[in-house]
C-alpha cells in the first residue's frame, strides 16, 4: 500500500500533529508500506504569510524511509487577494480552495495527481486549501481519501474557536472523504451532529512516543537553572489561544502572594506572545523560557482552548505529573476519565492561580492525580494507535478496489 500524507508542515518541524504523522509514517514503512509526504516549506505557523520566515528548502528528502516532498508557498499579496474573491462564492469547493486561511502551493496539485498513491490522507483543519488539494486528487484518481481534521471545538457557549474549524465548506470536505478519524468521542459526536455519517467516523486518537517522553533528570532545573522551588510547566506553542498569557498572569498573582514557585515555559512561540512577554515578563525573575522537557515539572499547566486531543496532557501523565487544563470538552473528556487533573475556565487568571496554588500545596493530591493520569496515558503508548490507523487505511483501500 502506498499512502500519501498531505499536510502543511512536517519534520523537522515539531508539533503534536507533525510528530504523530511522522510516527504513523515510520510505522507504515516498518510494516512494508510506502509513504510519501506532500508538504510545504513552512517551519512555523507564521511561515505561511511571512516570506522567508523560518522555511525549509524546496526539496525531496528521505526520513527513515519516508519520502518527503516540500513545495513552495506563493506569497504574492495581489494574487492572494484576487483568489479570496473566489472564496466569496456560495460554492463549497471554491471556499475550500480560496477562502481564509488558504494559500497557494505551486506544483502540489500536479504532484498529487501524478502520484501512484493508493490512499490520500489529509488534515488538519483549518488548512482548507491543502486538504482540498488532496481530496480533489483522490476524487480524480478514484482512490480513497481519509482525513484527520483535529477539530478544535473551543469553550462551551463560545464559538470563537469552533467557527474556524466547522464551517459548512469544511464539513462538506469531510463529508466527501471515505473516512474521518476523530481524536475523541466528543469530536465524533460533534461531527455527527453536523451531518457527517456515523459510518464514516472512527475514533483513532494519536499516541505518544513513550521512550522519548518518559524519564529525564528530575533535578535538571535545580542543577542547571538554580530553580529553588516547585516548577509549573507550560509545554508546547506559546500563544494567547494556548492560555500562555493567562498562565503568566496567574503566576504573577501567586508571586504577589509570596509563592516561591517557578513558571517554566518550554517550546516555540508566536510573535504575538514574544511581544507580550517582552513587557509582561520584565518583572518575573522566576520565569524561564526553555526547550521542552517534563521530568523536572511539579505541575503541568496547559490552559489551552485550541486542542483536538491534548497530547501534552498525556505526555505529562506518562511522567506521573498532574495537569491543569482549560475547561473545553476534549480536556474534560480526558480528565474525567483519568482523575489526572482539573479544568478551569479559559482566560481566567484568578481561577487558574487558585488551581495551581492548591496543587502546589498538596503533595498527596499531586501524587494521586499523577497516578490516575499515568493509567490513562498507558492507553496511548506503543504502536497500538498507529496499528488502528493502518488497519483503517487498509480497509479503505480494499473497499475502494472492489
Amino acid at each position: 500500500m502506498h499512502v500519501a500524507l498531505v499536510l502543511p508542515r512536517f519534520f523537522p518541524y515539531r508539533g503534536g500533529y507533525e510528530n504523530s504523522l511522522l510516527a504513523l509514517a515510520k510505522y507504515l514503512v516498518a510494516h512494508n508500506h510506502r509513504v510519501t509526504v506532500f508538504t510545504t516549506i513552512a517551519d512555523d505557523l507564521e511561515s505561511f504569510w511571512l516570506p522567508s520566515f523560518k522555511t525549509f528548502p524546496e526539496e525531496q528528502i528521505s526520513v527513515d524511509g519516508v519520502v518527503v516532498r516540500r513545495f513552495p508557498i506563493h506569497y504574492n499579496a495581489l494574487r492572494r487577494r484576487a483568489t479570496r474573491l473566489l472564496g466569496l462564492a456560495p460554492y463549497w469547493r471554491w471556499k475550500a480552495q480560496y477562502w481564509r486561511p488558504s494559500f497557494l502551493v505551486p506544483g502540489l496539485s500536479e504532484a498529487l495527481l501524478a502520484s501512484d498513491a493508493d490512499l490520500f490522507h489529509i488534515g488538519p483543519l483549518p488548512y482548507n486549501s491543502l486538504m482540498y488539494a488532496g481530496l480533489h486528487a483522490g476524487e480524480l484518481r478514484g482512490v480513497p481519501v481519509v482525513a484527520t481534521p483535529c477539530s478544535h471545538l473551543g469553550e462551551p457557549g463560545n464559538n470563537a474557536v469552533a467557527k474556524h474549524y466547522l464551517q459548512p465548506h469544511q464539513v462538506a470536505m469531510l463529508q466527501h472523504c471515505t473516512k474521518v478519524f476523530c481524536m475523541t468521542q466528543t469530536e465524533r459526536d460533534r461531527l455527527h451532529e453536523l451531518g457527517i455519517s456515523p459510518d464514516k467516523l472512527a475514533i483513532t486518537p494519536f499516541g505518544i512516543d513513550w521512550q522519548s517522553t518518559v524519564g529525564g533528570d528530575p533535578e535538571f532545573l535545580r542543577q542547571k537553572y538554580k530553580v529553588d522551588g516547585p516548577a509549573v510547566l507550560h509545554l508546547g506553542m506559546k500563544a494567547f489561544e494556548k492560555g500562555s498569557e493567562t498562565l503568566v498572569e496567574a503566576m504573577k498573582i501567586l508571586w504577589a502572594r509570596g509563592s516561591n514557585a517557578w513558571l517554566v515555559m518550554a517550546g516555540p512561540s508566536l510573535s504575538t506572545f514574544d511581544n507580550y512577554i517582552a513587557t509582561a515578563g520584565k518583572d518575573c525573575p522566576r520565569l524561564l523560557n526553555l526547550p521542552p522537557f517534563l521530568a523536572s515539572a511539579t505541575v503541568v499547566a496547559q490552559p489551552s482552548r485550541v486542542e483536538s486531543l491534548g497530547l501534552v496532557l498525556i505526555e505529562a501523565w506518562a511522567n506521573c505529573k498532574p495537569v491543569i487544563a482549560a475547561d473545553i470538552a476534549v480536556s474534560r473528556e480526558l480528565i474525567a476519565g483519568s482523575g489526572g487533573g482539573v479544568v478551569v475556565p479559559f482566560g481566567n487568571a484568578e481561577q487558574l492561580a487558585a488551581a495551581i496554588e492548591k496543587m502546589l500545596s498538596d503533595p498527596e493530591l499531586r501524587q494521586s492525580m499523577g497516578a490516575g493520569g499515568y493509567k490513562k496515558a498507558m492507553e496511548y503508548q506503543g504502536d497500538t494507535p498507529w496499528q488502528r490507523t493502518a488497519q483503517e487505511f487498509e480497509q479503505a483501500v480494499a473497499h475502494g478496489q472492489r
